[in-house]
């Protein structure tokens, strides 16, 4: 019995003493992890400064994706325009035409001016073209490419809100007209009927009127406008003419002759011109005067006076008031003496 009471009591130390050896291997391993996860947040060159650093530079990628998500989710319309001087009109007006169909753009809108000046010709003019936004930046290092850009300037406007703001009145005019609809089916009495077709014909215009409002906007933000003002090189101007006064003798010499020779010129052109219309006005003129010469008039005055005094010879009648003229003689006083 005692025997056994000592076994049971080794058995009981062994036991207690396995348990105190587990325990303090456990509390070792704890300091030990301590001390380590110690080591790596207190050392200054440790390696959790990578990790940190990783954690910063992922956090500001993150910031840049959703900024620049943010600015391709706002509703921006875009215009811009250019001054260019180029060699050739033609041949740039031709290569943007041609970049804004390349691109899916169009050209809206274009103008070409001819210039003249002591012989010399020059063009100016613009052409509108539109592109899709993603386009637009491209289109305007190719146009500058051209020639040589004398200004240039862009301008942006946000209307992401105005399309926010059509398509929540949108929604609302929809849903009213689909409340209206349900109490059209259900109206009961004509007058019903008509009042409810007439805010329903309301409603409808709204929401039409709206829907053209915000496919303009949508059209303006999906294709930037680019207004292209092309100027090729005027002429430099001449030489500054010599005063009159500070002419030599040769030169105002031969000033005149040139301008008695360019008078003389003037007049021949002019006759020449003129002669064909004296020919044809002088036929009819020439003509007329042949004929009056060759008709003789009557004198008026003297053709009455003489039907007149035959008329009063053959009634033998004469007035007794007028004496008689006496009728000359033709014997002198020189013959009768």
């Amino acid at each position: 019995m005692a025997s056994r009471i000592r076994v049971l009591a080794v058995v009981g130390l062994l036991l207690l003493a396995g348990c105190t050896g587990m325990g303090g291997s456990g509390d070792a391993g704890e300091a030990q992890g301590g001390g380590d996860g110690a080591q790596m947040s207190s050392g200054g060159d440790g390696s959790s400064q990578p990790v940190e650093a990783d954690s910063k530079a992922s956090a500001g990628d993150s910031e840049n994706i959703q900024a620049g998500d943010a600015a391709a989710d706002r509703a921006i319309i875009r215009n811009g325009r250019m001054v260019v001087e180029v060699e050739n009109y033609s041949a740039t007006a031709n290569a943007i035409a041609a970049r804004a169909r390349t691109s899916g753009g169009y050209v809206s809108d274009s103008n070409r001016e001819l210039h003249r000046d002591d012989g010399e010709t020059w063009y100016t003019g613009y052409i509108v073209v539109r592109v899709p936004s993603e386009e637009y930046e491209p289109t305007q290092s190719m146009v500058s490419k051209q020639g040589t850009v004398r200004s240039e300037e862009t301008t942006t406007k946000d209307v992401t809100d105005k399309l926010v703001d059509l398509e929540a009145r949108l929604t609302n005019l929809r849903e009213r007209r689909d409340r209206l609809r349900t109490f059209y089916e259900q109206a009961n009495s004509t007058a019903e009927l008509l009042r409810i077709e007439e805010e329903l014909s309301s409603v409808q215009s709204d929401i039409e009127r709206l829907e053209a409002q915000k496919r303009s906007l949508e059209q303006r933000v999906a294709y930037s406008t680019l207004r292209v003002e092309i100027h090729e090189p005027a002429p430099e101007p001449s030489a500054q003419q010599v005063p009159y006064h500070e002419q030599s003798l040769v030169a105002a010499f031969l000033s005149s002759v040139t301008d008695v020779y360019v008078f003389t010129r003037g007049l021949l052109v002019t006759a020449a011109s003129l002669a064909p219309w004296l020919v044809v006005l002088a036929v009819p003129v020439v003509g007329g005067r042949r004929l009056l010469r060759g008709r003789s008039l009557p004198v008026l005055g003297r053709r009455g006076t003489s039907e007149s005094a035959i008329e009063d010879g053959d009634d033998g009648s004469s007035d007794p008031q007028q004496e008689p003229t006496p009728e000359p003689t033709d014997e002198s006083p020189d013959d009768d003496a």
